[in-house]
């Protein structure tokens, strides 16, 4: 459960890292994923959470991108931690749904796709596999940038290997249109 205290996060991209790996975004992106889902409930679903107010006309602005939108919104008194949570998931969706549409990957991978990713990334996760697993569901409907931030921070943390961390993982990753930028784009973001 994330902590409404402003102060017990370093910065807005701080905060939404947390939220990435919060329950209510997680159960949310299980929605997303599911391949009976009615897509145009969804949509309308995450354009509810945004509303129409500041937050909307900032996410307008932005053209569709989260992050901005968050540091914006972030200092605002009248806008509580809450009701930012519930409208950063309102984007994140959108921006999740957007991107299936625009790469038309419609329905993500079916589970034994998902297996057999996970299982290609457990080694680089020291063999474990709900580290592999975290991993994988926390990079669903990420950009390219987002994803070599999480890695570092996996690094940092000890969860990937130092060895792995390069040509191994940016090969499963590409390999399965997960991240779709070069291997030298990599090797300059990841630590």
């Amino acid at each position: 459960m994330m902590s409404n205290n402003r102060g017990e996060y370093a910065s807005p991209s701080a905060w939404l890292s947390a939220l990435r790996q919060d329950g209510l975004w997680l159960s949310q992106l299980q929605q997303l994923k599911d391949p009976n889902a009615d897509r145009n409930a969804l949509r309308e679903s995450a354009m509810r959470k945004i509303g129409q107010g500041l937050t909307y006309e900032f996410w307008d602005s932005y053209r569709h991108q989260v992050e901005p939108v968050v540091t914006e919104v972030w200092e605002m008194e009248e806008l509580t931690l809450p009701k930012l949570k519930i409208q950063a998931v309102g984007m994140l969706s959108m921006e999740w749904i957007e991107q299936q549409e625009k790469t038309g990957n419609a329905v993500q991978p079916a589970d034994d796709e998902s297996k057999e990713i996970i299982d290609q990334l457990k080694p680089i996760f020291y063999g474990i596999e709900n580290d592999a697993r975290d991993f994988f569901n926390a990079i669903q409907g990420m950009k390219p940038i987002q994803i070599t931030e999480k890695v570092n921070q996996l690094v940092a943390e000890g969860k990937i290997s130092d060895i792995s961390r390069k040509r191994d993982l940016w090969t499963v990753l590409k390999d399965h249109g997960l991240y779709t930028r070069s291997e030298s784009n990599w090797n300059q973001q990841v630590n």
